[in-house]
Formats: C-alpha cells, sequence, structure tokens
C-alpha cells in the first residue's frame, strides 16, 4: 500500500498526508490523472457502494425540441408538469493495489401535459486504477449512456481534453444523444519523482434528429511529470486528437502542447495551471452566399463549398480546488477546442465555472454551483454561441433511510448578433430512499 500512495503522489496526488494513509482514505486532488480519480465521491466523501431510489415532482420550462412551427420559428413547448423516478448507485471500493469508483443515474419521467417528451436519462460511469508493481500502475476509465433532456440531468464525467461527450451546456438542443467513451493509460515511475505516462481513449457520439450531426473520434497523449517537492509538481504533455462527423462530409486532427504547474498551497487547498497550443487541421462544408446577380441566374441565395482551416490556439486550464472529508469548492478557467454539439462541429471553447459541495452536516447535503460558455465555430462561418448556467440542490435525512430532495437549474442561451436568446429552467421536489450513516449527496 505504501508503494501505491508512493507512485500516486509521483503522478500528482498532492497531499502532504498522502504517506501516512491507505487508498481508501485518501482524499487528495489529482493532477492530469484517469482512472478511478473522483469518481463516486460526490463532495469529496468516499463511501462504499451505495444505492438510492427517489421520486420527484418536477417542472421544466423551455425545453427546446429539434422542430419549427408552421412559420418556420422555432418551436415554443410550454411548461411541462410530471413525475420522475430516479434510481443510481455511487461510491468507492478499494484493495490493497487497487481502487474502484462508481456512478449510475438513471431517470424514468412523465409529463402530465407533454406525453411527447416523456423519456429516460441513464449514465453509468466507471474507474479501476491498479498498481502491478512498485514502479507501474494502471488507470482505466469508461462511461457511456444516452440522455435527451440536459437541464439538471447528466452528472459530472471526469474526462480529459479532449471531452466530447460532458458538454449538456454546449447543446443547442434537448434531443436524444446515446454516447460511449472510453480511456486507458499507463504510467511508469522513474524515480522517487519522475514518471511517464502513455495512454488514449476513443469516443462514439450519435444524435436521434437527422438534423443533428454525431461524432466519433481518439485522443492519445503522452505525458512527464516531475515532483519538486512533496506539495508541488511541473510537467508536459503531448495530445493527439482526431475527429469525424460520420453521415456528413468533415474531420479534424489536432496536436496539444502543453505544460503544468500544481501545487498544494496549503492543507485542503491546491491550484493547478496548464498553458499551452493547440495546431488544429479543420476539414468540412460551410454555406457561402451568392452575390444579388448571380443568384438572380441561379435561383438560389447560397451554395454550399468545402473549406479547410490551419490554425494555432493558445489552450490553457487553471483550477483551484479546496476538497476535504465533508465539502468542496472548486474554480476552473478553460481556454480548450471541442469537436461539435450537432450543429457547431470543430469549436474553439472558453470557460468559467465555480460550485460547491456541502456534506459537513450530518442531516443535510448542499451545493450550489454556475458558469459561462462561449463557443466559436472553426472554418464554418457562424456566430459565437454563448450559455450560462445555475443549478442548486440540497438532501435533507429524515429517517436514516428516507431523504428529502430538492434542486433548482437554470440555462440561457444567446446567439447575439443574430438575436437568438433562450432561457429554461427546471425545478425538482421529492423523496429518496437510501439507506445509510451519511447524508445522501446526488451532486
Amino acid at each position: 500500500m505504501k508503494h501505491l500512495l508512493a507512485g500516486l503522489a509521483c503522478c500528482g496526488m498532492l497531499a502532504a498526508t498522502a504517506a501516512a494513509q491507505d487508498l481508501s482514505s485518501y482524499l487528495g486532488p489529482g493532477v492530469l490523472t484517469n482512472g478511478a480519480g473522483a469518481i463516486g465521491n460526490p463532495g469529496g466523501e468516499q463511501v462504499d457502494l451505495r444505492y438510492y431510489i427517489d421520486v420527484n415532482a418536477i417542472y421544466d420550462n423551455g425545453i427546446q425540441p429539434v422542430s419549427v412551427n408552421s412559420d418556420g420559428k422555432l418551436t415554443q413547448v410550454p411548461a411541462l408538469e410530471g413525475m420522475e423516478a430516479q434510481i443510481g448507485a455511487y461510491g468507492t471500493h478499494s484493495w490493497r493495489t487497487a481502487l474502484l469508483g462508481l456512478d449510475f443515474r438513471g431517470d424514468f419521467r412523465e409529463y402530465a401535459n407533454g406525453s411527447y417528451f416523456d423519456g429516460s436519462d441513464d449514465i453509468l460511469t466507471l474507474g479501476y486504477t491498479y498498481q502491478k508493481s512498485r514502479r507501474l500502475y494502471f488507470d482505466f476509465q469508461g462511461t457511456g449512456g444516452t440522455y435527451s433532456n440536459y437541464l439538471g440531468g447528466v452528472p459530472n464525467i471526469y474526462y480529459q481534453f479532449p471531452n466530447a461527450i460532458n458538454q449538456p451546456t454546449l447543446l443547442l438542443f434537448d434531443n436524444r444523444t446515446d454516447f460511449v467513451q472510453g480511456d486507458g493509460g499507463m504510467t511508469y515511475l522513474l524515480s522517487a519523482r519522475a514518471s511517464i505516462t502513455v495512454g488514449g481513449d476513443a469516443f462514439d457520439v450519435k444524435r436521434q434528429s437527422a438534423e443533428l450531426i454525431g461524432m466519433d473520434g481518439y485522443n492519445g497523449r503522452a505525458r512527464f511529470q516531475y515532483r519538486l517537492s512533496r506539495v508541488t509538481s511541473i510537467g508536459a504533455q503531448y495530445n493527439r486528437a482526431y475527429f469525424q462527423y460520420p453521415n456528413y462530409f468533415g474531420n479534424s486532427s489536432m496536436n496539444n502542447y502543453s505544460a503544468f504547474f500544481a501545487t498544494q498551497i496549503s492543507r485542503l487547498w491546491t491550484l493547478s495551471i496548464m498553458g499551452g497550443a493547440f495546431q488544429i487541421n479543420t476539414m468540412g462544408l460551410t454555406s457561402v452566399a451568392l452575390s444579388p446577380a448571380v443568384a438572380a441566374i441561379l435561383g438560389v441565395s447560397s451554395v454550399i463549398q468545402t473549406f479547410t482551416a490551419k490554425d494555432w490556439l493558445p489552450s490553457g486550464d487553471a483550477k483551484l480546488i479546496h476538497k476535504f472529508k465533508n465539502a468542496e469548492l472548486d474554480f476552473d478557467y478553460a481556454r480548450s477546442v471541442f469537436p461539435g454539439n450537432g450543429v457547431y462541429l470543430t469549436s474553439r471553447v472558453a470557460s468559467g465555472t465555480g460550485n460547491l459541495i456541502y456534506t459537513g452536516n450530518r442531516k443535510l447535503t448542499f451545493s450550489i454551483g454556475g458558469g459561462y460558455w462561449s463557443m466559436s465555430s472553426l472554418g464554418q462561418g457562424l456566430q459565437p454561441y454563448q450559455t450560462f448556467t445555475g443549478s442548486t440542490s440540497f438532501t435533507y435525512t429524515l429517517t436514516r433511510a428516507l431523504h428529502a430532495v430538492a434542486r433548482y437549474d437554470f440555462r440561457q442561451q444567446e446567439i447575439t448578433i443574430v438575436g437568438f436568446r433562450a432561457s429554461s429552467y427546471r425545478v425538482t421536489l421529492g423523496l429518496a430512499f437510501s439507506p445509510g450513516a451519511l447524508p445522501l449527496s446526488l451532486w
């Protein structure tokens, strides 16, 4: 066990007390690590497998389907009221040289005044970290599922770049999406301070509407990391990614070169900073407006033509995390590249988020968070798209097994230049059954 902890520390699991803890109680934040990671640990609270069943009243306002009315304008769906049943499980399990994390969530909803939007959202995420020897360990992670309602329906998925599937905040329409993504990596400890990691992942995303574009692709990575002290690490990373759009002309390939720095500022605060550049080659289709004279002859106002784009773009990610047994507070700012949301294809994205999850009270868990995302297409000629989100939630223990649950989610979408602006929100209130000594933590 001590050998495994030393390996994790060398690879960025930064905590001054890590050497004295076993893996089941280790709560130090990781730097660029996959595997079990934070899966199954809401609010930084490591627990054995825990299941829950809940029944909620739901109120959804602002669902946006992929359809237009007789006037050619986007269909406006009235506020929907209904019921939702949800099942789930989360937690971790540790062995002497391994750690497994699990997070499963599934819901089944039915609306009293909109049966067309009845449905189910389900997602399963698994992570596994295994130490083969004193110097070698492996990380594996996989997630898959289906969802159609992005307001409060998609939990965190713990993937690195390119995160192709965990972007519900960037989706323009509430449409059925099926996805799967898998990741594997190997880390070798060169010394007590230095390590190298190689790995990769592949993904596939399919969308129900023929008007939206699915995608698939892969990413490979290599990383060198050096531990300057027990609480500070530096390193460099290279990513090679490729993604394409089946049944649609287009693909992108990219190289990402970056360096990172991570340090534990105090016993509870950790800061990590990454900076670098993307080199991107993109190919696709775009609409080109014709001159009035040519349009008059041809009878069309625009034509579709291919485009190629080569860009160098900055990349970066800054995280500030406060994490301990009963709470987690995190702030993140990132500039990256996103494979697409069904309308926008390869795009540059800037985002800023903040979240607080509190599980310190024996009866109450609480969370609040929000963020901002801005997306600009590379080569399609589409106007920038922005979205703002916010949410707050709580669970309160009524008995050892019965909990009151409530949640509010908000989303605002904007394409300012073309005058598009839409707001939507969801209210959830219900009861959950989940035996356990600790308060239930769903978010």
